[in-house]
């Protein structure tokens, strides 16, 4: 079971972003992928065009008026599918984000999701309570997008906290990747929050490929689709989330990670 959180602490970091791009780019490659939206807001429905927008969804099912099952949606790729957040009680969503960080709510929900799939991406809303700290429990793995800018790294040692808090408790996730998001690599300031990542985090926690900044992206939001949708020939930047899934795969047990790497020569 694979289930890849996509926190923060911080909004406006590109979690959305991350989650959709990243599901469309796994989902390429053949793997089955489900893509779950834990946020009220509804930031994946809200990304894309026709039936996510209205459909029921996660709200629903935990509610008991909708079975799992009949609201997961399909997509043009047969290895991609979505469970958006549908309709939360807007009037009770306090109590209702406390309800989906319980043990037989969220976190059960997503661990019976992943039975038919070879991962589970979640999209959760900013900060570590409620429906977060429900799919942190859950989760295998955390990615987490750290805007090049200093606000943005300083948050990122309460995630740590979080889950180191949570692995205590006898819980499995783990950080797995950060990555560099809205990056500017050009720009002194972006450089320089991106040094700062590179010398913060231990080892190669911190991938090689990044998400720039790049004005397709809004383009992308404002169409509706994943940025490898967004022309028959994707644009240049939607290559950054087959990057970063190929730095993934090995770290989430989806292919061994290659021991000799070496060179292959062109003409024997």
């Amino acid at each position: 079971m694979i289930v890849l959180a996509v926190a923060s602490q911080k909004g406006g970091v590109g979690k959305t972003t991350l989650a959709l791009n990243l599901a469309f780019a796994f989902a390429n490659r053949g793997r089955r992928t489900l893509l779950v939206d834990t946020d009220p807001q509804g930031g994946i429905g809200h990304s894309l065009v026709g039936r996510p927008k209205d459909a029921s969804g996660l709200a629903e099912v935990l509610d008991g008026r909708a079975r799992l099952e009949d609201v997961i949606l399909t997509t043009r790729l047969d290895t991609l599918r979505i469970l958006t957040v549908g309709h939360p009680p807007w009037s009770q969503i306090a109590s209702w984000g406390t309800k989906m960080a319980e043990e037989d709510g969220l976190p059960r929900l997503l661990r019976d999701a992943a039975r038919s799939a070879d991962i589970v991406i979640v999209d959760t809303p900013s900060g570590f309570m409620g429906p977060t700290y429900g799919v942190l429990s859950a989760a295998t793995h955390v990615i987490t997008p750290v805007q090049t800018e200093p606000l943005s790294i300083r948050t990122v040692p309460q995630l740590l906290e979080v889950i180191a808090s949570l692995r205590q408790a006898g819980k499995s996730v783990s950080l797995t990747a950060v990555v560099l998001s809205m990056a500017q690599l050009r720009e002194e300031l972006s450089l320089s929050v991106a040094q700062e990542a590179w010398g913060l985090f231990p080892g190669d926690l911190v991938l090689e490929a990044h998400v720039p900044r790049d004005p397709l992206f809004l383009t992308a939001s404002a169409k509706g689709v994943p940025l490898g949708l967004l022309r028959k020939r994707p644009p240049a930047a939607a290559a950054a989330f087959d990057n970063i899934v190929t730095e993934l795969e090995p770290r989430l047990g989806l292919i061994e990670e290659a021991t000799d790497d070496d060179a292959v020569a062109l003409v024997d």
